[in-house]
C-alpha cells in the first residue's frame, strides 16, 4: 500500500512539472519575464498556504532593488510615511541610524542624546535580532519598524560586535525622539562648538546662526561635530561648507551615463574663510557628512579629527509612487572637490583620535578635549601669521 501510495506522488508530481513547463518547451524566447509569471503561479496555486498577490509583488519590488545595491529599497505607504515622520525629527523609538552592509544590518551612528546612545550603541555594531526576529530574514524597513513603538515600551536587540566575542543582548526604553540638529556651546573663552546631528531643511542657516552667535561670545576657532552624523540633504551639505569656503566646488555627482553635475558652494551664505575651524569625524560620519569632511580637506581649510569616517559615496533618490509606497533608488556616485571617490573607504583624519569608551561612558570626551587643547595651538599660531602679515 505504502509503495502505491510513493508511486502515485511521484507520478503527480511528474504531471504537475510538466504542466509547468510545457509552456517553455513550446517557445524559444522564454525568458525570467516567463519565469516570474510561473513563480507566481506556482505560489498562488500550489504554495501550501494562501499568499495575497500583493504580499508577492511588493516581494518582488523589494528583491529587485536589495538585488541593485544595499541602499536601495521598497517601502510600503505605512514606512513610507514612517521616513517623511522621521525627518520631521520626532518619533518613537531608540534612536539609531542603520544601513545593510554586507547583507547585514548595521548601526552607522546613535542619535546623539537618544536611548540608543545611552545603551553604548556603536557605529560598526551588528544587530542580528530584534525581539527575537533574526535581521537576516526581514527587510531594512521591517527592521526599522520593529524597534520602532510606543514611548516607554521596551525593545530588545541582539548586537555581535567586533572586539566581542558573544553577543550582546542590549535591552532598550523607547522614547519620543526629537533630534536637536544643530547645537552650540563656547567651550572655554575663545573657542566654540557646534555639534550637527543631521543634515534635515535649513541646517546650513542653522549653522550660520550658530557660528555668528559663537563669534559674537569671543569665539576665536571653531570646532564642528560631525560625528555619529548619518547624512540627510545634499543640498544641506553645500550650505553647511559654504559657510566656511567662499567659492569652488564643494562635491561632484555623476550619475548614470557619466553624466555629470557639480555643486559649488552657495554664494548666499557669507563665508568665514579664516576662523580656524577643526572636524570631528567617526565611523558614524557617513553620506553628507563626508562631503563636508571632504571639502574642508581637500580645500586644506581646516583639520580633521577622529577616526576614518563611514564611507558611503553614493546619493539616492526618494521616489513616491502612485498608490502611497516609494523607493529609495541609488541615482549617482558623488566625488570630492579633489576627485575622490571615498565609497566603502572613507575619510581619513588628518589627525586620528580614538575614542576612550571606557572614559565616555563616565561623561569624558577625550576626542574633543583634544580638539579643545589643539584648537588653543591653532588660535596662537593664525594670531601671530595676522601680526607678521601687518608687520607688526
Amino acid at each position: 500500500m505504502k509503495k502505491k501510495i510513493l508511486v502515485l506522488l511521484l507520478a503527480s508530481l511528474l504531471i504537475f512539472t510538466a504542466v509547468i513547463t510545457g509552456t517553455a518547451q513550446d517557445t524559444d524566447d522564454y525568458d525570467k519575464t516567463n519565469a516570474f509569471q510561473d513563480v507566481i503561479f506556482l505560489i498562488k496555486n500550489y504554495y501550501v498556504e494562501d499568499v495575497e498577490l500583493d504580499t508577492l509583488l511588493e516581494g518582488a519590488i523589494d528583491g529587485m532593488l536589495n538585488k541593485v545595491d544595499r541602499f536601495s529599497y521598497y517601502m510600503d505607504a505605512e514606512e513610507y510615511e514612517e521616513m517623511q515622520i522621521e525627518y520631521e525629527g520626532h518619533y518613537g523609538g531608540v534612536g539609531i541610524v542603520i544601513t545593510t552592509r554586507d547583507n547585514k544590518l548595521t548601526v552607522v551612528s546613535p542619535i546623539k542624546g537618544t536611548p540608543g546612545e545611552r545603551a553604548g550603541l556603536r557605529a560598526g555594531d551588528i544587530i542580528t535580532a530584534i525581539d527575537g526576529v533574526k535581521t537576516g530574514e526581514i527587510s531594512q524597513m521591517k527592521a526599522v519598524d520593529l524597534m520602532r513603538g510606543e514611548p516607554g515600551t521596551d525593545v530588545v536587540l541582539t548586537v555581535e560586535r567586533s572586539d566581542m566575542d558573544q553577543e550582546l543582548e542590549v535591552k532598550i526604553t523607547r522614547e519620543d525622539i526629537e533630534v536637536p540638529y544643530v547645537e552650540s556651546e563656547m567651550k572655554s573663552e575663545n573657542i566654540g562648538y557646534i555639534s550637527l546631528a543631521q543634515f534635515v531643511e535649513n541646517v546650513g542657516t542653522d549653522i550660520e546662526t550658530e557660528l555668528n552667535k559663537l563669534k559674537e561670545q569671543g569665539a576665536e576657532g571653531v570646532i564642528l561635530d560631525l560625528r555619529n552624523n548619518p547624512g540627510g540633504l545634499l543640498s544641506e551639505a553645500v550650505n553647511v561648507v559654504s559657510n566656511f569656503i567662499s567659492e569652488g566646488q564643494v562635491v561632484s555627482i555623476r550619475q548614470r551615463g557619466n553624466i555629470e553635475r557639480v555643486l559649488n558652494v552657495n554664494k548666499e551664505f557669507k563665508a568665514d574663510t579664516e576662523i580656524p575651524v577643526i572636524v570631528l569625524i567617526n565611523k558614524g560620519s557617513a553620506s553628507a557628512s563626508e562631503i563636508v569632511a571632504g571639502a574642508i580637506k581637500d580645500y586644506g581649510r581646516g583639520k580633521l579629527m577622529g577616526t576614518t569616517t563611514f564611507g558611503k559615496g553614493v546619493v539616492q533618490s526618494v521616489v513616491p509612487l502612485a498608490d502611497g509606497s516609494a523607493v529609495s533608488i541609488t541615482t549617482a556616485r558623488y566625488y570630492t572637490p579633489d576627485g575622490n571617490y571615498i565609497h566603502e573607504k572613507g575619510i581619513k583624519p588628518d589627525i586620528e583620535v580614538e575614542l576612550d569608551a571606557e572614559a565616555a561612558q563616565n561623561g569624558e570626551d577625550n576626542q574633543l578635549n583634544k580638539a579643545v587643547d589643539m584648537m588653543k595651538s591653532f588660535i596662537i599660531t593664525d594670531e601671530v601669521q595676522r601680526k607678521k602679515a601687518a608687520g607688526e
